[in-house]
């Protein structure tokens, strides 16, 4: 049994374990490692496409990135056993085989490693600081710590809300707002306005000018 259950993960139906926590110091570990002990089945955790495919020899091995079509969440899956047999631009959706864990390129054993950027508003940046990356375990539903065991069924369950989700401004409660301002305004300087000098009063007439705008 394992020590976690995932609310998605890059393997389904089998005990995989972190074995480098995401940005684990001091090397800035930009991804997090995560290994079956074996030469598992690696499945897609979005719904969009193959963003980018390659073969880095001093670091990822064979990789793949892929972009998801609503959110523009990228996946890198680094150290493939074999070129992912997919190309650049096909569809992929959640719980379809990408490739195969291995430890191609930079790597000391067979395990994946796992990196996550928002490219919704730019391309996908290497070694990049770490506002840049978004936390794998996060995701996933798990803690980010090494040594922990893991396990996904296939089905995935919808992220919890947090605070940095961002919802459309009520600009119509602010209009309301701003006017009935405006209206209180006007009624606590009318009473003053006819103890104004000229000066005080043209300078009056411009602030209830500009706050209508």
């Amino acid at each position: 049994m394992a020590d976690y259950n995932a609310r998605i993960a890059p393997f389904i139906n089998i005990v995989f374990y972190v074995t480098s926590a995401w940005w684990e110091q001091p090397r800035n570990h930009r991804g997090i490692d995560l290994s079956t002990g074996g030469n598992d089945p690696l499945y897609s955790m979005c719904n969009g496409f193959v963003y980018y495919k390659g073969y880095d020899a001093t670091g990822y091995g064979n990789y793949l990135i892929m972009k998801d079509s609503t959110t523009g969440m990228g996946f890198l899956y680094g150290h493939l056993k074999d070129p992912t047999p997919l190309n650049q631009g096909d569809t992929v959706v959640i719980g379809q085989q990408v490739g195969i864990e291995g430890t191609t390129g930079h790597s000391t054993g067979n395990h994946l490693h796992l990196e996550m950027q928002d490219i919704s508003q730019h391309e996908w940046q290497y070694q990049a600081p770490k506002e840049v990356y978004t936390n794998p375990a996060d995701f996933m539903g798990i803690p980010n710590v090494e040594g922990i065991s893991v396990y996904y069924d296939g089905t995935p369950i919808p992220p919890t809300p947090t605070e940095d989700i961002k919802h459309k401004f009520p600009w119509f409660l602010y209009h309301r707002k701003r006017r009935l301002n405006f209206r209180t305004w006007q009624i606590d300087n009318f009473v003053l306005y006819n103890n104004y000098t000229f000066t005080q009063r043209r300078k009056l007439l411009w602030k209830i000018l500009l706050i209508s705008l």
